[in-house]
C-alpha cells in the first residue's frame, strides 16, 4: 500500500470529531427484515436542500429534506403487481433538536390503497395513458394509493403528552405509481414532479412519495463475499491486496473503477419530505451554532394483532412497534451481530448503550485485517462510540452517556450546489491528489450520492485505510445527481431496464 495525502487524513478526523461518520445503506440487514421488504429501510438521508431554491434563499429561511427509503431491489419490469408503500406500516422520521438522543419533532405517514377497478386484469393497464394521479388522466390506474403526514411533538406540560398537526390539510396527497413503461406511463417524471410533490402553505413542507431509482451504489456482493473486494491487480503470494484507488480514480465521480454496482439498474420507494429549518430548530429561529445541529433517524412500526374479515383489509387493533431503525445504517449490518440484528431494530436509539461492546470491538476492522494483512487501530473502539453515538464535544468520557445512535446534521453548513458535489465529502481531491473538500457532505448529514461505501471502509480501517485510498471501486450510480426535489432520479421503467455499471456499453 502506498502512503499519501495524510492532510486529508487528519482533515477527516477533525471533521467527524464535530459532526459524525461515514454510513452506509442497510438493504436486507436483519432476518426478520429479508421476510419484510414493506418495512424495510433500504437508506435514510438528511441534508441541507441543494435545489437552485434553496440554493438562493438566505442562511436563514433555508430548507432540510428527509428521505426515507423502503422496499429495496424492486426490478423495474416485476408486474403485474407493481410496488406499493404498506398500509399496515407506519413510516416515520424522528428528529432531536437538544442533543438528548430522544426525538423531539416526528412526521408520520400512513397510507390507504383503493382499488378504483376490481374488474381490471392487471394492477395497471392505461388505455389511455397515465398522465394523472387523480381524475381525468388517471383512469388507468386499477389502485390508487393515497397517504397523510402528522407532524408529533411533545406538549409543555406532560411526559407523555403529544400534539398532533395534521399537514397539507384539505390536500389529496396521491402516491406516485410504479414506472412502467412508455405506453402506459409516457412522461412519467413530469407525472411525479408535478403531479407527485405537494407544497403545505401553512407550514412551508413539501413533501412527494413514490418509486424513484436507487441512487445508492455499492458492490454489495464483495463486500458480503467476506470483504472479497475487487483490485485490479492479481492478489500477491500468501494474502489478497486491498482495493486501493489511484488519486486520479479516486476523484472521478463520474465512473466507476473496477467495481461491480449491484444496485444499477433496481428501484425503490421514496417518502421525502422537505421543511424548513426554522421548524425544527429547538427554538424556532434560524440554524445558529447553538441550535443548528439535530440528530435524526427513520422508523417503520407494525401493530401485532390483525383482524382480518373476508374479502376486507386487515384491521389493526394493538399498539405499534417498532421493526426496523435507521440513522447510521452501517451500524445493523457491519457492527451488530446476527442473533443481535431484529432486537437492535426494535430498540430506540437512545437505548444504544446496551450494544457498545460491539462499537468497542469492531468486527469488521478486524475482518478487513484479517483478509489484507493491514493493521487497523486496536480495540477498543471509542472513537467509533463517540462518532456514531454522541455528537460533538459531548461527554467524551467513554462511561457517560447519553448514547443515541442517530445520523447528525450541521444546518449551518450551507449546501453544495449539484454541480460541485463531491461524493467524498472532506476526503474529496483532484486527480493529483490536492484536497478539495466537501463540507456539505459525510460525514455531515448524508446526500444521495455521497459514496459513504469507500467513507466507511476507510474510517472502520483507520490511518492505512484513509491514507491509501481504499475503496470498492464503485463510486458513482448511473443517473447521477438529481438537482431538484425529491433529489434521487427517475425510476427505471419496466419495459426498458438495464442493469450495467457507468460508461459500459448496453447489454
Amino acid at each position: 500500500m502506498r502512503s499519501r495525502r495524510f492532510g486529508l487524513s487528519l482533515l477527516l478526523t477533525a471533521t467527524i470529531a464535530t459532526g459524525g461518520v461515514a454510513r452506509a445503506a442497510s438493504h436486507r440487514e436483519a432476518p426478520l427484515m429479508t421476510l419484510d421488504p414493506a418495512a424495510d429501510i433500504t437508506d435514510f438521508y438528511a441534508f441541507v436542500s441543494y435545489d437552485d431554491a434553496n440554493l438562493n434563499r438566505a442562511p436563514a429561511d433555508r430548507r432540510v429534506t428527509f428521505i426515507l427509503n423502503a422496499i429495496p431491489g424492486q426490478e423495474p419490469s416485476a408486474g403485474p403487481n407493481y410496488y406499493a408503500f404498506d398500509d399496515t406500516v407506519l413510516y416515520a422520521i424522528h428528529i432531536d433538536n437538544d442533543k438528548d438522543g430522544v426525538d423531539d419533532i416526528t412526521y408520520e405517514f400512513r397510507f390507504a390503497t383503493e382499488t378504483v377497478s376490481p374488474n381490471q386484469f392487471i394492477a395497471t393497464l392505461a388505455l389511455p395513458p397515465v398522465t394523472a394521479l387523480e381524475g381525468e388522466g388517471s383512469e388507468g390506474l386499477s389502485r390508487k394509493q393515497r397517504y397523510t403526514v402528522t407532524e408529533v411533538r411533545p406538549c409543555r406540560i406532560g411526559l407523555h403528552c403529544v400534539t398532533r398537526t395534521k399537514l397539507f390539510e384539505g390536500q389529496v396527497l396521491s402516491a406516485v405509481p410504479s414506472n412502467i413503461g412508455p405506453r402506459t406511463t409516457p412522461d412519467y417524471e413530469t407525472l411525479a414532479t408535478t403531479k407527485g410533490i405537494f407544497t403545505d402553505a401553512a407550514s412551508g413542507a413539501r413533501v412527494f412519495a413514490g418509486q424513484r431509482a436507487e441512487t445508492f451504489a455499492i458492490d454489495l456482493g464483495a463486500v458480503f463475499d467476506t470483504l472479497n473486494l475487487r483490485t485490479e491487480t492479481p492478489p500477491p503470494a500468501g494474502g489478497r491486496p486491498l482495493p486501493v484507488l489511484t488519486a486520479a480514480e479516486d476523484a472521478d465521480d463520474a465512473h466507476n473503477a473496477f467495481g461491480v454496482n449491484s444496485f444499477s439498474g433496481f428501484n425503490i420507494n421514496t417518502i421525502a419530505i422537505e421543511v424548513p429549518i426554522r421548524r425544527i430548530t429547538k427554538d424556532g429561529g434560524p440554524a445558529t451554532a447553538a441550535n443548528g445541529t439535530i440528530g435524526a433517524y427513520a422508523s417503520t412500526s407494525r401493530q401485532g394483532i390483525s383482524i382480518r374479515s373476508r374479502g376486507l383489509a386487515a384491521k389493526n387493533v394493538s399498539p405499534w412497534k417498532q421493526v426496523s431503525r435507521m440513522g447510521n445504517p452501517l451500524v445493523n449490518e457491519l457492527i451488530i451481530p446476527i442473533g443481535l440484528k431484529d432486537l437492535w431494530n426494535q430498540t430506540e436509539p437512545e437505548a444504544e448503550a446496551q450494544f457498545l461492546p460491539f462499537y468497542r470491538d469492531l468486527a469488521v476492522a478486524g475482518a478487513l485485517q484479517l483478509v489484507s494483512g493491514v493493521p487497523v487501530p486496536p480495540s477498543p473502539r471509542e472513537d467509533i462510540v463517540q462518532l456514531l453515538t454522541k455528537y460533538a464535544g459531548q461527554n467524551p468520557s467513554p462511561s457517560i452517556g447519553p448514547f443515541a445512535e442517530l445520523l447528525r446534521l450541521n444546518l449551518t453548513v450551507p449546501p453544495t450546489p449539484p454541480g460541485q458535489i463531491k461524493r467524498l465529502g472532506p476526503l474529496a481531491h483532484d486527480a493529483s491528489g490536492n484536497a478539495t473538500p466537501d463540507a456539505a457532505g459525510f460525514p455531515n448529514g448524508r446526500r444521495p450520492n455521497d459514496d459513504v461505501t469507500d467513507l466507511v471502509v476507510r474510517v472502520a480501517g483507520g490511518p492505512n485505510y484513509i491514507a491509501n485510498d481504499v475503496g470498492d471501486g464503485v463510486n458513482v450510480n448511473e443517473k447521477g445527481i438529481t438537482p431538484y426535489f425529491p433529489f434521487l432520479p427517475e425510476p427505471f421503467d419496466g419495459r426498458n431496464r438495464q442493469h450495467h455499471d457507468p460508461m459500459e456499453p448496453a447489454p
